[in-house]
C-alpha cells in the first residue's frame, strides 16, 4: 500500500509549462470547465488579466494549485484537483500574450500605420499571434522575419527599422519582471502534491476545498460528490445507447478550449452525476425549446426534479429508482411537448405570426420548468387522463403569459397571485412548491376561473387601446405606423382561428389586417390599432383589398368561402358603410359606431378563447 503524504512545493512557470506541454498533467473526471474571462468585464468577475498582473506584482501565486501525483514506470503524472483556472490563464499568457496585453502592442501598431505599408494587416497579426518566448528572445524584428520565411513583409518598413526595434525593446521589459527578468523563470507557483491518495480520495479532497466556495455551484460539486455511485443498472438499452452518446458528448464540450489533457468518457463507467447530466442533455436534443441543457449556474433542472422525487441523492442512484425516474421524465416532457403543440400549434401559429407565439416557451426558466414537470409527474401518480393534464397546464401557461403582457405594475402585481409558476421568494419556496404540486397537482389552476381570465382580458384591452388624434406631419398620416401585437391578442386570434377555419385553409400564408384600412382618416381621437379591428386574413385575398371596401374580400378568389368562416368579426356590408366611406380616400365616419364594432369583436375573441379553455 503507498503511503499517502502532502508535499508543499514551489515551481517556476517554465516547470509548469514544461509538464503541461509534456501532458504530465491531466484533468479529472470531476473537475470543472474553466470559468475565468481573458478580460475584465464590469461585474469584476475573476479573469486571466488580473491574475496575470497579480503575478507580475507578487511574483508568487500565493494560493497553492493542488494536484494529486501518482508515478509509475513511465514517469510522475499529476492530476489537477484545484486551480484550473489558473492553469489555463498562465498557460494562455505564455502561448499568447497579447490576447491578454493587446494594448502592449497599441505603439507598434501606430507605426505600423504612419508607415503604410500594404502587408500592415498580416504584420501586425503575426506581432498578436506570438508567443511570450518569441517575443522576449526576438533580437531584431528583421532577423525574426528572415527566421519566419517572412522576410518579404519586413522590407516595405525597413525604412523605420531601428524606431520598431525600439519599441519592441520596451514591450519586452513590459513583459519582464523588474524589466530584466523573464516572468517564466521569475515567478513561483505554490503547489500541493497529494502523493498516495486514490481517485475516489482526490475526488474528496476537491470537494472539501471547494465547499464552501460560492463560485462552485451545486452541480460542479455533485460531480465529485456522485463521483463513485454507480452501482445501478439501466434497463433500457436503446436509451443507455442514446445516453452514453449524451455523456461522451458532455465531456468534449467540457474539455474544449482547456490545456490540459481532459478526461474521455467511458461507457462502462458511468456514475450518478453523468446519469442525470447526460439524461438532460437527451432531453434537451429531443425537446430544445423547453429542456435546456446541464446549468452552468445553479443546480440543474433534472437533478432539482430527482431530489424532490427520492428525497436524497445520497444513497438513492438505485437501478429502480433511476429507471423509475427515467419514465417519468420521458413521459413528462411528452406531456408537456403536447401542452405546447396545443397552444402553439406549429401547423397553424407559424403561418399567422411568424413563430413568434412559439418562441414565447423559450421564456420559462428553469424554476417555472421544475414546478411545471412536478405537477405532470404528480398527475400521472394518481392516473389523471392525459387530456385534464394537458388543459390544466394549458390554462396555467396561457394565463402565465398573459399576465406578462401587462403594463401596469400593480395590476400585473395582482393577477400574479394567481399565476401558480410565478415564484417570488428563494429556493426553498420553489422546492416547497414542487412537493406540494407531486402530491396535489390540481393547485396548478384551480385559481384560474373563467371569470379571472375574463378580467384579465378586460385589463389587457383596456391598456392597448390608445386613441390618438390622426395628424399630418409633412404631407404624411402621423401614427401611421402599425403597433406591434402582444402575445394576448395572437394568441386570442390563434384560438379564434383554431376554432372556426378549416385545417386544409391554414396552409395559406396569413397576415394581420385592420377591418378598417390602416390608412384611413378620422375627425378627434381613435386607436386604428385596436384589437377587434385586426384579423388575421389569407395574404393573396388581402393583396386584391389594398385600402378598398371590405366587399373586396369576397371578390378575391376564394375569398366568399374564407369570409364565411370568419363572418363573427367581418361587420356586414351595412354596418360597414355606416362606419367609414371610400369616397377618395378610406374615412371613418362614425368614431362610435366604429369602436361599437371593436368592442364586439374584442368580445367574440374573448368569449371563444375562454371557451376554448373551459368547455
Amino acid at each position: 500500500m503507498t503511503d499517502k503524504r502532502i508535499k508543499n512545493e514551489q515551481w517556476s512557470i517554465k516547470h509548469l509549462i514544461s509538464k503541461i506541454d509534456n501532458k504530465d498533467i491531466t484533468k479529472p473526471k470531476f473537475q470543472r470547465k474553466k470559468k475565468w474571462d481573458t478580460l475584465p468585464k464590469k461585474n469584476s468577475t475573476p479573469n486571466e488579466y488580473a491574475y496575470i498582473n497579480f503575478l507580475y506584482d507578487t511574483v508568487n501565486s500565493v494560493h497553492a494549485i493542488t494536484f494529486g501525483q501518482e508515478s509509475n514506470s513511465q514517469g510522475i503524472f499529476y492530476s489537477n484537483i484545484d486551480g484550473n483556472n489558473r492553469i489555463n490563464a498562465i498557460k494562455h499568457f505564455m502561448d499568447k500574450p497579447f490576447e491578454i496585453f493587446s494594448k502592449y502592442l497599441d505603439d507598434l501598431f501606430k507605426i505600423f500605420d504612419d508607415i503604410n505599408s500594404e502587408n500592415n494587416s498580416e504584420i501586425k497579426e503575426i506581432f498578436k499571434s506570438l508567443s511570450y518566448d518569441e517575443i522576449i528572445k526576438m533580437k531584431t524584428p528583421a532577423k525574426f522575419f528572415r527566421q519566419k520565411n517572412k522576410r518579404e513583409l519586413f522590407e516595405e518598413i525597413r525604412l523605420e527599422e531601428e524606431v520598431i526595434e525600439q519599441e519592441v525593446e520596451k514591450i519586452q521589459k513590459k513583459l519582464m519582471i523588474n524589466e530584466s527578468d523573464t516572468f517564466d523563470s521569475t515567478v513561483k507557483i505554490n503547489v500541493n502534491l497529494f502523493e498516495g491518495y486514490n481517485t475516489d480520495e482526490l475526488c474528496k479532497t476537491f470537494e472539501r476545498i471547494n465547499k464552501y466556495n460560492s463560485k462552485l455551484t451545486e452541480t460542479e460539486l455533485l460531480a465529485c460528490r456522485l463521483h463513485n455511485i454507480c452501482d445501478f443498472t439501466i434497463n433500457n438499452k436503446p436509451f443507455e445507447t442514446e445516453l452514453n452518446e449524451c455523456i461522451k458528448k458532455y465531456y468534449e464540450d467540457k474539455s474544449n478550449q482547456e490545456v490540459l489533457d481532459c478526461y474521455e468518457f467511458e461507457e462502462a463507467n458511468i456514475n450518478a452525476h453523468d446519469f442525470v447530466v447526460g439524461f438532460q442533455n437527451m432531453c434537451n436534443r429531443k425537446y430544445p425549446k423547453f429542456i435546456d441543457k446541464t446549468d452552468v449556474d445553479g443546480l440543474s433542472l433534472f437533478f432539482k426534479l430527482y431530489k424532490a422525487l427520492y428525497g436524497s441523492y445520497i444513497n438513492t442512484f438505485t437501478s429502480k429508482n433511476i429507471n423509475d425516474f427515467k419514465e417519468k421524465l420521458l413521459d413528462s416532457c411528452e406531456i408537456f411537448n403536447q401542452v405546447v403543440s396545443s397552444i402553439f400549434t406549429e401547423k397553424i401559429n407559424g403561418k399567422l405570426f411568424n413563430k413568434s407565439c412559439q418562441e414565447k416557451i423559450k421564456t420559462l426558466k428553469k424554476n417555472n420548468m421544475f414546478m411545471l414537470l412536478s405537477c405532470i409527474i404528480g398527475f400521472k401518480n394518481i392516473n389523471t387522463d392525459r387530456s385534464i393534464i394537458i388543459k390544466n397546464l394549458e390554462k396555467c401557461l396561457l394565463y402565465h403569459f398573459m399576465v406578462s403582457d401587462l403594463k401596469d405594475k400593480d395590476k400585473r402585481e395582482d393577477f400574479k397571485n394567481s399565476d401558480s409558476i410565478t415564484y417570488r421568494a428563494g429556493g426553498g419556496f420553489i422546492e416547497n412548491m414542487a412537493k406540494q404540486l407531486l402530491s396535489d397537482p390540481e393547485i396548478i389552476s384551480n385559481k384560474l376561473t373563467e371569470k379571472l381570465f375574463e378580467n384579465l382580458l378586460c385589463q389587457l384591452y383596456i391598456e392597448i387601446n390608445n386613441p390618438y388624434e390622426r395628424k399630418l406631419e409633412n404631407g404624411n398620416n402621423k401614427n401611421d405606423k402599425r403597433r406591434t401585437l402582444k402575445f394576448f391578442e395572437k394568441t386570442i386570434m390563434f384560438y379564434f382561428y383554431k376554432e372556426n377555419i378549416p385545417t386544409n385553409m391554414l396552409e395559406n400564408e396569413f397576415s394581420i389586417e385592420h377591418i378598417c384600412p390602416n390608412s384611413s382618416e378620422w375627425n378627434g381621437e381613435l386607436d386604428k390599432d385596436r384589437t377587434g379591428n385586426l384579423i388575421p386574413i389569407i395574404s393573396t385575398i388581402n393583396s386584391s383589398r389594398g385600402n378598398k371596401h371590405i366587399s373586396e374580400y369576397s371578390n378575391a378568389d376564394g375569398g366568399e368561402k374564407f369570409i364565411k368562416f370568419i363572418k363573427k368579426i367581418i361587420p356586414q356590408h351595412d354596418i360597414y358603410n355606416n362606419i367609414i366611406s371610400h369616397d377618395k380616400k378610406p374615412r371613418i365616419k362614425s368614431n362610435k359606431l366604429y369602436n361599437n364594432m371593436c368592442e364586439k369583436n374584442e368580445e367574440e375573441y374573448r368569449q371563444n378563447f375562454i371557451n376554448c379553455l373551459f368547455k
